[in-house]
């Protein structure tokens, strides 16, 4: 066995114990109902790449999953002590699966229950994080924010031409000439550049009729609007992207004020554990994956992939 290898078993058996002895356990996804009395207000936290869920070495979520909130819109449709969704959204974009489904649980919650729900942005509000807030009735930035950035994009990894120098070819027994089409070893053929180009149109055109239908634009006016740039919070409003330029908690306590509800309800997501976060300090490589394979994981998570993304 490397020593490598032996050190990096020590250490787990240690933290293991270390844990054990202290009695350290997660906290879930939700906060205790019961400890709420009467009518509130939920509040969930859009941060970070959409549909990029982080976990610890348990398994516990370190961060919102779109399964989490969605689930989450359900619960709180059924509650007849909630009274509406206040949206914290700090978040560039990410996947266009995620963006829309947490789009479409919101919309639900809403056509299920009749209840407002306001977004508020601290510092990004950009592409999927604002297809999910156009699901909501008031839309507000803080004035330092970037909101909008409409648009979608897939992005492509060709190392083809860098194998080749390295003497190494990669192919494909293929079906069809389109089959596995966009891997990051054969260059892509125009065609198959032609193909995904009609996948990001297609994803754009949803993302313009969401904005048109929340924000009661022409199509040829928001066109202009939403050629993929992001905009400050002033410009934001002056181009009818958001309701109004105020702190988020302010939001939500004129959120509060308009309901005459004060008690509120937040999910939350695990705290991230002690052994967790002693690994995630210890020296990159310890534990043996290396660069090479960080990267692989990368391009296989992104490479291909449509995404609402800044």
């Amino acid at each position: 066995m490397k020593t490598k290898q032996l050190v990096s078993i020590i250490i787990s058996c240690i933290l293991i114990l270390v844990i054990g002895l202290a009695g350290v356990s997660s906290s879930g996804f939700f906060g205790k109902k019961e400890a709420y009395v009467g009518s509130y207000i939920s509040v969930i936290w859009i941060s970070g790449t959409i549909g990029e869920t982080s976990y610890d070495i348990f398994g516990n979520e370190t961060s919102l999953s779109t399964f989490a909130i969605c689930d989450y819109m359900d619960q709180i449709a059924a509650d007849r002590h909630n009274k509406g969704l206040f949206i914290e959204i700090d978040s560039p974009g990410g996947s266009v699966y995620d963006s829309d489904k947490i789009y479409q649980a919101i919309m639900e919650y809403k056509e299920k229950t009749g209840r407002p729900v306001v977004a508020s942005c601290l510092s990004y509000m950009c592409s999927g994080a604002y297809y999910i807030a156009c699901a909501a009735d008031k839309i507000y930035a803080e004035r330092t924010a970037d909101v909008g950035s409409i648009g979608v994009y897939i992005e492509m990894m060709d190392v083809s031409e860098l194998i080749g120098k390295l003497g190494v070819k990669v192919d494909y027994i293929r079906s069809s000439d389109n089959k596995a089409m966009g891997n990051m070893y054969n260059a892509m053929t125009e065609e198959q550049r032609a193909i995904f180009q009609s996948v990001v149109d297609e994803h754009y055109e949803r993302f313009l009729d969401i904005v048109q239908k929340a924000r009661g634009y022409d199509r040829e006016t928001l066109r202009k609007i939403a050629d993929g740039r992001a905009y400050t919070a002033t410009q934001g409003l002056e181009n009818g992207l958001i309701d109004g330029i105020i702190e988020y908690d302010d939001a939500l306590v004129q959120f509060e004020d308009e309901l005459g509800v004060y008690t509120l309800l937040a999910p939350e997501v695990a705290e991230e554990d002690i052994i967790s976060a002693i690994l995630r300090r210890l020296p990159l490589g310890l534990f043996g994956k290396s660069e090479v394979e960080k990267l692989e994981e990368l391009l296989e998570k992104r490479n291909g992939r449509a995404m609402y993304h800044d």
